[in-house]
């Protein structure tokens, strides 16, 4: 057994033999090496996942040194069997491998199930290379003859084995490549590691072949065990397990097509030499390794087409991989007859969400409305994306029409949930066109058809899906010339303001009024803001309409107060679009034209609805920039949203207008009037001012009285008046109090 126990890693015996103090030094060095990683793992200045490594380099070096002086004792005693003290140092040598293993890939960078396949496959060459290399040194050589139960025969079988296993794990590690603030403790112990298995590889060499494992001294394990012992006293950084690879250790990439040329090598040498022992093994290592090298260019193979049909970010098909599923539909439905239909879908406000919060972010809403995507289809279906945030569905078969707008509404109905993003949460807010083509003709053009919905929807500004058709298109023509024709709306003295008023509830007094746009087209007549508001905001012209709209608001009532009795006064209410909430000098531009026009900010109302205030990070430093400057804020149509308490702890909110569909349900019973009582306690409580909309009998004002509201507005009172109409009433202002600012 003499000549076995030498061809362990740490073969302390064996050192003794040939120089005592070699030995003793190597075992105090693997000591302090302990010692050290026992440090690191159990160290509270490094977080858990920094310390995880060294509690099994710890166990794995406490093994080493067990193993070592039981090699030690064997010597010394003469027990060349398998004894108790061969046992205990033959299986701490053992169990050292997979501990060992344990450690080093806890310090690797974490894999997709892609990469996990394409690893899997290279270390099959790896394994078949190492299982070649040790066949034809140690394991062929120790089982020829037979006596496979003899200590020297079995021991080199199983170190060999288990050198094998830690080839190919130290493979791994070099091509999965160091977790990030792994790369320096990493390299160190796979120096390490490496170093161990090529002096035990020699070892074996030596004891199998008898040419004397004395020669080499114990002297040369030392390195190896200081490259460990450095790898402790090196600190990781945080976060070392399951991360993403920083960059990849050098020359990592080439390791399987070196591992593949040496075991071809390595059969051109045994076959020059003669003697058969070597052929099993080296044979069915290059099986294996040609099997992994075979299977990973199948998988690389299949990753190139797949990276050429799927979008990278989202893992969805990509333009090319559409075509080729259209054409395989439009075949499908030669032979059946059945339709299909394609989906396109817009996120609207997607823009807003990169500037505001960054692309990472963006990226990530992306990747979640993918997901989305994946759930809500139909099994057979394809999603695709086409590119930034427009993306596509194509349904290749349906039994009905009907069944292209289940999907969209699953999808729809999907994107109602709030996206909680990096710290940030975020609403999905989607337009979807639908196009369905009965015949196998109409099939080709189904996405422009879809995509020409898709801006139909955009258009209407329900956040909703609209079907193709021949009215469509035609509106979608109608709305790119009136798009064209809106620029010149400002330029040309083409806008008009129209004003609601808003009335004191006990009185009827006028004690504000609502400025709303209208366009005067040259052609089609007064224009509604719902006919020309959504094309401004594609355009940008938003911005342009709602600075025309503040200051003319601003002059016009300014010129009203100056003509009220000593004592009085009232504010004027102007709407904010969401797209203007967007912008970063929201505050500057506002007071500018306060300024310019001379208007007391204290009588600006501005009005924004729920729907404007789902990505407010820019919006809500704007609007708490402008209320430190007096202008108040009130949240049009409250109660329909689907977060206002949330934004109203947190939100600079001074007015709550109750919607119209809450005042419809007032009639006398306590049932019809609970959301309208919740709303004016819950503004007491807040210290907010309420404006009721929409009254439009005079039962609804009494019973909006008796529950606590001050003011409203609504057909009851006037419908939107010219400036000329609203001016006349102006003599009736009364003793009505203007709402007040919270805390005046």
């Amino acid at each position: 057994m003499a000549k076995l126990n030498s061809a362990a890693p740490v073969p302390i015996w064996a050192a003794v033999k040939s120089t005592e103090v070699a030995g003793i030094s190597l075992c105090a060095l693997e000591v302090v090496a302990l010692a050290l990683h026992v440090r690191a793992a159990t160290s509270a200045r490094r977080s858990p996942a920094a310390r995880r490594p060294y509690r099994f380099t710890s166990v794995a070096l406490a093994l080493l040194v067990v193993a070592g002086v039981g090699f030690a004792v064997a010597f010394r005693t003469g027990d060349k069997g398998w004894g108790p003290v061969t046992l205990v140092a033959v299986v701490p040598r053992l169990l050292i491998v997979p501990v060992l293993l344990a450690g080093l890939l806890s310090m690797a960078a974490g894999l997709g199930r892609l990469a996990r396949w394409k690893l899997a496959m290279d270390m099959a060459t790896v394994l078949g290379a190492s299982l070649m290399l040790m066949w034809y040194l140690v394991l062929g050589p120790a089982l020829r003859g037979g006596g496979l139960l003899q200590p020297l025969r079995l021991g080199a079988v199983l170190f060999a084995l288990g050198d094998v296993v830690l080839i190919v794990g130290v493979g791994s590690v070099l091509l999965r490549g160091p977790a990030p603030a792994a790369r320096r403790p990493l390299s160190l112990l796979l120096g390490g590691t490496v170093g161990y298995l090529v002096i035990d590889a020699v070892f074996l060499y030596q004891v199998v072949h008898g040419v004397g494992p004395e020669v080499l001294a114990p002297a040369a394990l030392h390195l190896p065990v200081l490259l460990i012992l450095l790898a402790a006293v090196v600190r990781p950084g945080p976060a070392v397990a399951g991360a993403v690879a920083d960059r990849p250790l050098p020359g990592r990439s080439w390791l399987p097509y070196t591992a593949l040329a040496g075991g071809y090598a390595l059969l051109v040498v045994a076959a020059v030499k003669t003697g058969m022992y070597p052929w099993l093994g080296l044979v069915a290592g290059a099986i294996v390794m040609t099997v992994g090298v075979a299977a990973r260019q199948v998988l690389a193979a299949r990753e190139n087409y797949a990276l050429g049909v799927t979008d990278s970010l989202t893992g969805l098909a990509n333009r090319r991989e559409l075509r080729i599923a259209l054409r395989a539909a439009v075949d499908r439905q030669r032979r059946t007859g059945n339709p299909m239909a394609a989906l396109v879908l817009d996120l609207n406000g997607f823009k807003q969400v990169n500037d505001n919060y960054g692309h990472a972010v963006g990226d990530r809403m992306l990747v979640a409305f993918a997901e989305i995507l994946r759930r809500t289809v139909r099994a057979g279906d394809v999603a695709a994306r086409l590119g930034g945030d427009e993306f596509a569905v194509l349904l290749p078969e349906l039994r009905r029409g009907e069944d292209a707008i289940a999907v969209a509404e699953r999808i729809l109905a999907a994107c109602n949930a709030p996206l909680l993003i990096g710290g940030n949460t975020l609403h999905l807010k989607g337009s979807i066109g639908i196009a369905i083509a009965e015949s196998a003709a109409d099939a080709p053009e189904l996405p422009h058809r879809a995509d020409i919905a898709m801006y139909a929807a955009k258009r209407s500004g329900t956040l909703g899906w609209v079907m193709y058709s021949a009215e469509a298109v035609e509106a979608e023509r109608a709305a790119a010339a009136l798009a064209e024709d809106l620029a010149a709306a400002v330029p040309e003295g083409q806008l008009r303001l129209l004003y609601q008023p808003i009335v004191a509830l006990a009185t009827g007094d006028l004690v504000a009024a609502e400025s709303l746009v209208r366009w005067q087209h040259p052609r089609l007549g007064l224009l509604g803001p719902d006919r020309f508001i959504p094309a401004a905001e594609r355009t940008g012209l938003i911005n342009e309409i709602g600075a025309w709209v503040l200051g003319e608001a601003c002059r016009q009532v300014g010129q009203w107060q100056a003509m009220l009795p000593p004592g009085r006064s009232m504010y004027v209410s102007v709407n904010l679009s969401p797209v203007q909430l967007e912008q970063p000098d929201l505050a500057a531009a506002v007071l500018a034209v306060l300024d310019r026009t001379g208007y007391d900010p204290r009588n600006l109302v501005l009005e924004i609805t729920e729907s404007a205030l789902v990505d407010d990070r820019s919006a809500v430093p704007q609007l708490e920039e402008l209320r430190r400057h007096g202008v108040r804020i009130a949240l049009d149509d409250f109660g329909t949203g689907y977060s206002s308490l949330r934004y109203l702890t947190r939100l600079p909110v001074d007015i709550l207008k109750l919607d119209r569909c809450f005042v419809n349900e007032l009639n006398g019973e306590r049932e019809g009037a609970a959301v309208a009582e919740a709303v004016i306690r819950l503004s007491q409580i807040l210290h907010m001012d309420t404006v009721a909309e929409g009254i439009e009998h005079e039962a609804q004002a009494t019973e909006l009285t008796l529950l606590g509201y001050r003011n409203a507005q609504g057909y009851f009172y006037a419908r939107p008046l010219p400036p000329a109409d609203l001016e006349a009433r102006l003599p009736r202002v009364g003793s009505a109090a203007v709402p007040s600012k919270p805390g005046s």
